[in-house]
């Protein structure tokens, strides 16, 4: 008797713990279903979600400290500086070189020079092309310097300033090279900045042609653009 009494309370218990398992079971897999739903809803509201805002804002203090410097894209006369070594003359007067095609064909008489000795570049001398005779393997240029020069050495290298004529451009600066592509930094609204990815044509010495993604009038960044490209890559991560 005393047995089966003892007996009971621990059948009792038994079944209390299979119970008790039963039901932790059923809370796990209801807490398990739970977050199943709340991911999927997460997921649902990611979708459809509006896009963020891309625009990356700079406060006063930053443009100041920055010397933020916008400029508008425009069209202006393209300045292409073509490059070439020559041999100066007895008199020390005229330097000729021959240029390769096809930047050759776009030297005119009478372009400006500026010619120097690679010994001392810090002296620069003053040319005007004199003369220039255009061949299919490329072009015999010749400059006049204004004065005579100074140095003990027979070559000098040319930089003859050609134009390309008026077209739409940015200044060289504002171009980013990223992930294969040319990007500039558009200004949206009064302290908002936006990238735009470009296709670029001639550079020139100071600015380059803009074939597509930008209109007259757009300012874009030059000075401050990698702050801003900085900035927008940590917002967008």
């Amino acid at each position: 008797m005393w047995a089966s009494i003892r007996g009971a309370p621990t059948s009792w218990k038994a079944r209390t713990t299979t119970a008790t398992d039963v039901r932790t079971h059923l809370l796990i897999i209801a807490l398990l279903a739970a977050a199943g739903t709340v991911a999927a809803a997460q997921g649902i509201r990611d979708r459809t979600r509006p896009a963020p805002n891309r625009s990356t804002t700079v406060t006063a203090p930053q443009a100041t400290e920055l010397t933020l410097t916008l400029t508008e894209t425009a069209v202006r006369p393209l300045q292409v500086w073509i490059r070439a070594a020559g041999a100066i003359d007895g008199s020390r007067r005229t330097v000729t070189a021959i240029v390769p095609a096809p930047e050759g064909t776009h030297i005119r008489v009478g372009q400006r020079v500026r010619a120097f000795s690679p010994q001392s570049r810090s002296r620069m001398y003053q040319a005007r092309v004199s003369a220039v005779s255009h061949a299919p393997s490329g072009s015999r240029a010749t400059a006049t310097l204004v004065g005579t020069a100074y140095e003990d050495t027979r070559h000098y290298i040319l930089e003859i300033i050609t134009e390309r004529g008026a077209v739409l451009s940015v200044p060289n600066e504002a171009i980013l090279e990223t992930g294969g592509s040319r990007i500039v930094y558009v200004q949206a609204g009064e302290s908002g900045y936006v990238p735009r990815t470009i296709v670029a044509g001639v550079q020139g010495e100071l600015f380059t042609e803009i074939l597509d993604g930008l209109t007259a009038g757009e300012q874009v960044v030059t000075i401050g653009s990698f702050f801003i490209d900085a900035e927008h890559k940590l917002k967008g991560s």
